[in-house]
């Protein structure tokens, strides 16, 4: 049983890379030869696997099951098996990983163990099925960690779209001096139609006011 030891490191916080993990249809879309049939219980999934390894091109179809997940390791563990229908191959799978704290943002330890039956597995002692795996997760990282700067950089956008226009602060000294001006046009005002009501009692009264 071929065991295959693969890491990697991501320029993202370990946090947000362990959720991006959990969401198994988004990383099955990083892995160039995977694609997800369905979702057949909370842990469990159907799939097809197309890979090469030498002359030899298998087509599987199959299923895989998360059987333990520590959110507080970050630490995950995932059987699974599938069948080539047309060349008859079989494999097999017992994959772990398990996500680190680097200075540059999160390091992933892969460890898989595989088993194959068939026309694969005489591929399987030659050391290609390494050369594959070191190929799968070159591409598996670039489209990991592209995915993970699209999400940083929508949840940016959003915080900035729902934050809309800050609302405008007045300054206290500013606050004190708008309320000065507005009691001195009331006191203005107060003259004004006292002035003006004084006036018109004289001219009523047929009096004239004194200079």
């Amino acid at each position: 049983m071929p065991e295959i030891v693969q890491n990697f490191e991501v320029n993202q916080p370990s946090k947000n890379v362990w959720e991006f993990l959990q969401n198994v249809p988004e990383v099955v879309n990083c892995i160039p030869g995977f694609s997800l049939i369905a979702q057949e219980g909370d842990n469990k999934y159907r799939g097809k696997v197309s890979i090469r390894l030498g002359p030899i091109v298998g087509s599987f179809e199959g299923e895989a099951t998360i059987v333990e997940s520590d959110n507080k390791k970050r630490f995950a563990k995932i059987e699974g098996q599938g069948l080539d229908r047309q060349g008859g191959s079989r494999a097999s799978a017992t994959v772990t990983y398990q996500i680190h704290d680097s200075d540059n943002g999160a390091i992933v330890d892969i460890v898989a163990n595989l088993k194959l039956t068939g026309a694969l597995a005489q591929m399987g002692r030659t050391g290609i099925v390494q050369d594959v795996a070191d190929q799968l997760t070159k591409e598996f990282t670039k489209n990991l960690n592209n995915k993970l700067i699209s999400a940083a950089d929508n949840l940016d956008n959003k915080d900035i779209e729902l934050g809309g226009e800050k609302p405008e602060i007045i300054k206290d000294s500013d606050s004190k001096t708008s309320i000065s001006q507005n009691k001195n046009m009331e006191l203005s005002a107060t003259k004004l139609s006292l002035k003006i009501f004084l006036r018109l009692l004289l001219r009523l009264l047929g009096l004239k006011k004194k200079t």
